[in-house]
């Protein structure tokens, strides 16, 4: 005679339960990597901003510059990116022929996670920034 209990079809319970568990862990994998690379491609759109202000004459433009060069860069990135703001920091642009200054430029948005709502854990978006100084040739020419 046989003692032990039947386990038919305990497997089939098993898998019941760790179904939602294991796709609420993808989720939230798939979320953070979409909050790294997002974050990475603003860092990526500040540098480049930056740089393209540093290159300006004027702070008009440097804020031009910095403006269009940002939005390319995340265009080209494929960043869908809500609330999208600047600052930027021409002062370095103003300093004397033979010194060297710096503009920085800083990105803020928020990244989407609104079609990642499985799970109540989950805020709607999540705010970012990214800020890079770059400096300005102290031997070129100024206005």
């Amino acid at each position: 005679m046989n003692t032990h209990p039947r386990e038919e079809g305990s497997a089939s319970v098993e898998v019941a339960v760790l179904t939602p568990l294991l796709l609420a862990v993808l989720v939230v994998v798939v979320a953070a990597g979409r909050v790294v690379t997002a974050h990475h491609s603003l860092e990526h759109a500040a540098t480049t901003a930056a740089r393209a202000a540093s290159l300006a004459r004027t702070p008009t433009g440097a804020h031009s510059a910095a403006t269009s060069t940002g939005l390319q860069v995340l265009g080209e990135q494929h960043l869908a990116c809500s609330g999208f703001a600047q600052d930027l920091d021409t002062s370095g642009l103003a300093t004397r022929a033979g010194t060297t200054g710096v503009v920085t430029v800083g990105l803020r948005c928020s990244v989407s996670l609104a079609d990642l709502t499985g799970l109540s854990g989950l805020p709607g978006g999540v705010p970012l920034r990214a800020e890079f100084s770059s400096p300005v040739d102290p031997f070129r020419g100024r206005t």
